[in-house]
């Protein structure tokens, strides 16, 4: 892999020169200033749900510029993703800040938490919330730290060891079925500490079972028969019913901080520039949008310059462009700030779009899960449309009518064979994904669609092919290293071309 290895010593450099600042002070520097002996639950707990969602840090490198460009959301002319360069910052983005901040929160939360009656939802949502950042984590590298992780706070473990996937997401699994089981609306909880569901133990129940149904359709061609025990296992427990369930996360517009929407208030604030960003909508999304007359493009998307939402006049960048054709920046559409791209803007973390997406898919599988796949299908359109209402008032909502008038010219393909109505559904997630780049990137990985057309760049790092993960946090090879290549041992050389365990054509 090109200059890897120049950078693993530029890495080893300015560890070893950090190191050797480090003498003075030594003593301060070993008594650790965040042990807890009165720990501030409610305010640990609202910090932990927010860096769930991501900082600016992984939103911006990992997400904005890698895996939504991969996955031709976003482009950039010379983008890391867009071209499938390799670039340790941004590769390595949401691997050092998972580790070093949600679950770091996560698990020092649950480390001094007692386990009773009052703290007893607190812990099961924050064993859900555990499962959300490490399948995003394992999705995205693979093999990572998982049973040993956050065991640096009572066990003493600062090199854990990587878990194999099929390892991990039997655990994910269950931990999301015995969490959920474990909620209890007799007991305690944090109150309007949690910006989730303000403590609400029937939608934290029907989240758990919905992320579950999400781990487990990850291993839909790994291991079917698992993916289906357990989706229709959380089908029968009870998924997301309408967009009232859906996991969002509000934000708010000032000052610049954990509170604000970690993508928007980077885009925004650093790249924007009055419609000079580099980071402007793919020519895919657009013309996706634009080619069907799909009523959500004035909501997604306007020419910053301008503020013009017309959807006739948006256009998107090629993700093979080089520089912006004619020059002009302004004329290629951005990501809307009167809706999408506010500061304010809330996340949409798990919708429940999403879930009547993946029960229309299990439905086409012939799985049991209590309806059709058309029905599903409607229903994750129609969700998607209506569910745009939490950006706002400032572009006219989708109507009804405009709902009917889409699904007339696109209506399920109940006649097509199983891989048309798959690509139908999973094109429609792909959209309903805008913002979440990890996981729209791990379905294309998973079931192939949307189809997309390879870059070919001289810069890219796999030959003209669309990468199958992102590239560990090298920092790895110098803190962890013997855990590290056991790791590449048995998954595969560190390379954006590794397919990982759940990934099989």
């Amino acid at each position: 892999m090109k200059n890897r290895y120049i950078k693993i010593f530029c890495v080893a450099i300015v560890s070893a020169m950090t190191l050797a600042s480090c003498d003075k002070g030594f003593e301060e520097m070993n008594t650790n200033p965040n042990a807890l002996t009165e720990p501030a639950v409610k305010s640990m707990f609202t910090l932990a749900e927010i860096y769930v969602d991501g900082q600016d840090f992984s939103n911006t490198r990992g997400n904005n510029i890698y895996a939504a460009q991969i996955v031709q959301q976003f482009s950039s002319p010379g983008g890391a993703g867009s071209k499938y360069t390799y670039s340790s910052e941004y590769s390595a983005a949401l691997f050092g800040e998972s580790y070093g901040k949600g679950l770091n929160q996560i698990y020092q939360l649950m480390s001094v938490l007692p386990n009773n009656d009052e703290n007893s939802n607190a812990i099961q949502a924050l064993r859900i919330m555990k499962v959300l950042m490490f399948q995003k984590l394992t999705d995205t590298y693979g093999e990572v730290p998982y049973f040993e992780a956050g065991k640096g706070y009572n066990g003493n473990i600062f090199t854990p060891k990587y878990d194999t996937q099929e390892a991990i997401y039997n655990d994910l699994l269950k931990e999301l079925d015995e969490a959920g089981t474990a909620l209890d609306a007799n007991k305690g909880f944090v109150g309007a500490a949690d910006l989730y569901y303000q403590s609400d133990v029937a939608k934290w129940k029907k989240l758990a079972n919905s992320v579950m149904l999400r781990v487990a359709m990850r291993l839909s061609k790994v291991n079917p028969a698992k993916a289906k025990e357990y989706v229709e296992k959380a089908v029968s427990k009870g998924v997301f019913a309408s967009n009232d369930d859906s996991l969002v996360l509000k934000h708010d517009s000032g000052p610049q901080g954990v509170r604000t929407n970690p993508i928007t208030s980077a885009w925004v604030t650093n790249d924007l520039n009055g419609g000079e960003s580099n980071i402007k909508f793919s020519k895919t999304f657009i013309d996706q949008l634009k080619n069907n007359n799909d009523p959500r493009l004035r909501i997604y998307a306007k020419l910053e310059a301008t503020g013009d939402n017309n959807p006739a006049n948006q256009q998107g960048l090629a993700n093979d462009a080089k520089d912006f054709p004619g020059g002009d920046k302004k004329v290629f559409s951005d990501p809307n700030t009167s809706t999408v791209l506010r500061l304010d803007a809330p996340t949409l973390i798990m919708s429940y779009a999403e879930v009547q997406y993946i029960l229309a898919e299990a439905a086409v599988k012939g799985w049991n899960v209590g309806g059709s796949a058309q029905q599903y299908y409607d229903n994750g359109v129609k969700a998607a449309m209506e569910v745009l209402t939490i950006f706002g008032d400032k572009v006219p909502a989708v109507t009804p009518a405009e709902y009917t008038t889409y699904m007339t010219a696109h209506p399920f393909k109940i006649a097509g064979t199983e891989a048309q109505k798959i690509e139908q559904i999973i094109t429609q997630k792909w959209i309903v994904l805008l913002f979440n780049g990890f996981e729209a990137f791990s379905e294309y990985r998973r079931t192939g669609y949307p189809v997309l057309v390879p870059v070919n760049d001289p810069t890219g790092e796999t030959n003209g092919t669309i990468p199958r993960r992102l590239i560990y946090d090298q920092s790895e090879l110098l803190t962890n290293a013997d855990n590290y290549q056991q790791a590449i041992s048995r998954q595969g050389l560190d390379r954006m071309t590794t397919r990982i365990w759940w990934d099989k054509q």
